[in-house]
């Protein structure tokens, strides 16, 4: 009787330890998708940077547009080109304007990079390896087996 209750206690003890480990890697891999969600934020935020930095571009040099369409007369209405020449001269400003303001946030912030993952794998996989499964049936309790919880 006594080694037929030292036999559950140790099988008990093994899925605690199992379950610990299990924990572990769920919260290793709760902490890798943070980082990535965090890195593909950065990168919407700084596209939504960009084109709000184009926007402005855009919106600073329709003021020319705006100053030719009052009901001011003058002789440059008159010339068919004068349209093309200051809708040329809108979108050149702007676009000149728009990448120096990228020149400027490509100086001052650094881009995104992936985030370093295998040094928090690296972490875990040790305490991953010292899991002992002794027979399989446990092992389908929990839906894994020996190979994917050392591979995650």
């Amino acid at each position: 009787m006594e080694l037929l209750l030292e036999n559950y206690y140790r099988q008990a003890e093994d899925l605690a330890n199992e379950a610990r480990e299990l924990r572990v890697l769920i919260d290793d891999s709760e902490s890798i998708v943070f980082i990535n969600l965090d890195s593909h934020r950065n990168v919407m935020m700084r596209l939504n940077l960009q084109l709000t930095m184009g926007t402005f571009s855009l919106s600073l040099f329709g003021l020319i547009g705006v100053a030719f369409g009052m009901n001011l007369e003058s002789s440059l209405e008159e010339d068919p080109r004068i349209f093309w020449l200051v809708t040329g001269i809108m979108f050149l400003g702007s676009g000149l304007i728009w990448r120096r303001l990228l020149s400027f946030l490509g100086r001052h912030l650094e881009p995104s990079l992936p985030p370093h993952v295998p040094a928090v794998l690296r972490k875990s996989q040790p305490a991953a390896q010292r899991v002992e499964i002794k027979n399989d049936l446990k092992a389908e309790t929990f839906g894994l087996s020996r190979s994917t919880l050392t591979n995650q």
